[in-house]
C-alpha cells in the first residue's frame, strides 16, 4: 500500500494536516478520526485526502477547547452543532467563572495572611450533636462536608428539630488519602427517638482561631493554628473541629465565619 494507491501514510497525512503523527494516534484512540485503512499485515495506518477536512474541524474545535466528547458528536451528528456547541459555551462560561473565583480566592488569601490571626483559649462543655460520618479525599473535601451538612440538616428538620443549632465539624490532622470526618448538630434537648444518631463530643479546653471569609481559605486558620502549638511544644494530633458560626445560607461566602479548634493537654495554660 503506497502514495500510488490514493493513499496517504499517517506521515503525510500529518504533515498536510498540520498535526503530528502523535495527534493522530490520539485522535485515533477517542473515536474522532479513524485510519481509512490499517494495513493487516504491518499494522500501518493510511488516510484517504478527503479526511483533510475531517482533521482540520477537529483541530480547529480542539483549539478553541471543545471538549472529545462534545467533538464526537458533532462529528456523528452535524444536525446537533447548535445544540452542542451552546452546551460548550455554557461550560465556558462556568469555568471562566470558576477561574475568577480561584483569582479572587489569591486576593483574599494574601490579605488573611497580612492581617494575622490570634489564638485564643476556649472552655467547651461535651455537646451532645445529631452526628453523621462522611469520607472523602482531601481534593473534595469542601463539597462533600458541604454535601453531608445539608443532609444533616434535612434529617433534623424531618426529625422536627431546630436547624438553627450550632453546627460542628470534626477533621483529622492530616488529609491524606481517604479521610474520614464527621459533622454535627448540637442537640438543646435530648432526642429521644433515634439515639443511634446522636453521640458526645468531649469538652475540656480547646486552642482555637476565629476566621473570617470563604471555607476554601481555612488553611489560614490551620496554618496559624498549627505554628501556635508547635512555638509551645505541642503535637497537633487533632482531631480539630470546626464551629460554623455563620449559616452559609445567610451570609456571602467572604463573611462566613468559623471557629477552628484544636484540644490542648488539661493542665496547660497558653501564653
Amino acid at each position: 500500500m503506497s502514495p500510488a494507491d490514493g493513499w496517504l501514510s499517517i506521515g503525510e497525512f500529518a504533515r498536510m494536516s498540520r498535526l503530528s503523527v502523535r495527534t493522530l494516534r490520539h485522535y485515533d484512540r477517542e473515536r474522532l478520526l479513524a485510519p481509512g485503512r490499517v494495513d493487516p499485515r504491518t499494522g500501518y495506518r493510511y488516510y484517504s485526502r478527503e479526511q483533510l477536512a475531517s482533521a482540520l474541524r477537529i483541530a480547529v474545535l480542539r483549539r478553541a477547547e471543545v471538549s472529545v466528547p462534545a467533538i464526537r458528536l458533532l462529528l456523528q451528528d452535524p444536525g446537533h452543532t447548535e445544540v452542542v456547541l451552546a452546551a460548550e459555551r455554557e461550560r465556558f462560561e462556568r469555568e471562566a467563572a470558576r477561574k475568577h473565583r480561584a483569582l479572587a480566592l489569591v486576593a483574599s488569601l494574601a490579605e488573611a495572611e497580612a492581617g494575622g490571626l490570634a489564638v485564643r483559649r476556649h472552655w467547651i462543655e461535651d455537646r451532645t450533636v445529631l452526628w453523621r460520618n462522611g469520607e472523602s479525599t482531601a481534593e473534595s473535601l469542601d463539597s462533600n462536608v458541604t454535601n453531608l451538612v445539608t443532609a444533616l440538616l434535612a434529617d433534623a428538620s424531618s426529625a422536627g428539630l431546630p436547624t438553627d443549632a450550632p453546627v460542628v465539624g470534626q477533621y483529622p490532622a492530616t488529609l491524606d488519602g481517604v479521610v474520614q470526618f464527621g459533622v454535627g448538630l448540637e442537640l438543646r434537648s435530648p432526642l429521644g427517638r433515634a439515639e443511634t444518631a446522636t453521640t458526645t463530643l468531649p469538652g475540656g479546653t480547646f486552642a482555637g482561631v476565629d476566621f473570617v471569609g470563604p471555607v476554601a481559605l481555612l488553611p489560614v486558620a490551620y496554618h496559624a493554628l498549627f505554628g501556635w502549638l508547635d512555638e509551645r511544644g505541642l503535637a497537633a494530633e487533632g482531631p480539630f473541629r470546626e464551629y460554623y458560626l455563620t449559616d452559609p445560607r445567610d451570609v456571602a461566602a467572604d463573611a462566613m465565619r468559623t471557629r477552628v479548634l484544636h484540644p490542648l493537654p488539661g493542665e496547660h495554660v497558653p501564653g
